[in-house]
């Protein structure tokens, strides 16, 4: 496959997506367990004061909804496709549904009423209208983006209303302003930069392949791991 260029196919893959979104994927992983550290006292980490692990979280929503747009604009370039959004929006805010079951169940206090995967399904729905509108989309990304960062307003206090602290809160406004970028720089071939494919790009393209997977099973897993460690160390 030439650097850059989509594999064969109904649906093409391009290269630099799947290794962006296998960089994301990557360093969740990492956050996670540093997050999970934290949480059973092996590490003491600051990730509200701390301006680096403030914005560690964000930086890997953005790269992860950045794709979801590119995606989008590729998946519907020649007219929206229901049924291709009807089945990703069924799969994704399905698994999105048991998420939320089940930190409700285990966790209270902090169970995910709207996290990143509820975030990708319901802006894919929501996007698929901007595919061709390109300059609209970076408008309105502009508008939502500046907007939320200059008067961080909560339009819908839902965390307050539920009494409760998620563990993962991607809400829609401002994020589906990163969806639209994404749309946006589909138009102008950022999917197209030209990427070498290499033994140090081909973890991050498998990784990017499969990100649903690997977002569903590494959570349980580092988890279990950790506190299966702490009780060891007690």
């Amino acid at each position: 496959m030439k650097k850059g260029h989509e594999t064969k196919g109904q649906d093409p893959r391009y290269l630099t997506i799947d290794v962006v979104r296998g960089l994301a994927v990557f360093l969740m992983i990492i956050f996670h367990v540093a997050f999970d550290l934290d949480s059973f006292g092996f590490v003491s980490i600051e990730f509200i004061d701390n301006a680096f692990w403030f914005s560690f979280p964000r930086f890997i929503v953005t790269l992860f909804l950045i794709c979801v747009g590119m995606s989008l604009a590729l998946a519907h370039q020649e007219g929206i496709r229901w049924a291709a959004v009807r089945r990703r929006f069924y799969k994704i805010g399905g698994w999105a549904l048991v998420i939320t079951i089940i930190t409700y169940l285990l966790f209270r206090e902090n169970f995910v009423y709207f996290g990143i995967l509820h975030c990708i399904a319901t802006t894919s729905v929501v996007g698929v209208f901007f595919v061709r509108l390109p300059k609209l989309s970076l408008a309105v990304c502009i508008i939502l983006v500046v907007s939320n960062f200059i008067f961080q307003p909560t339009l819908v206090p839902m965390s307050a209303w539920l009494n409760v602290s998620p563990m993962d809160y991607i809400p829609f406004y401002p994020w589906f302003g990163v969806v639209l970028l994404g749309i946006y720089l589909e138009s102008i071939n950022f999917h197209r930069i030209p990427i070498q494919r290499s033994f140090l790009t081909k973890p991050f393209e498998i990784m990017g392949k499969h990100a649903l997977k690997i977002y569903l099973l590494h959570r349980p897993i580092i988890y279990g791991l950790v506190f299966s460690l702490s009780k060891l160390n007690h």
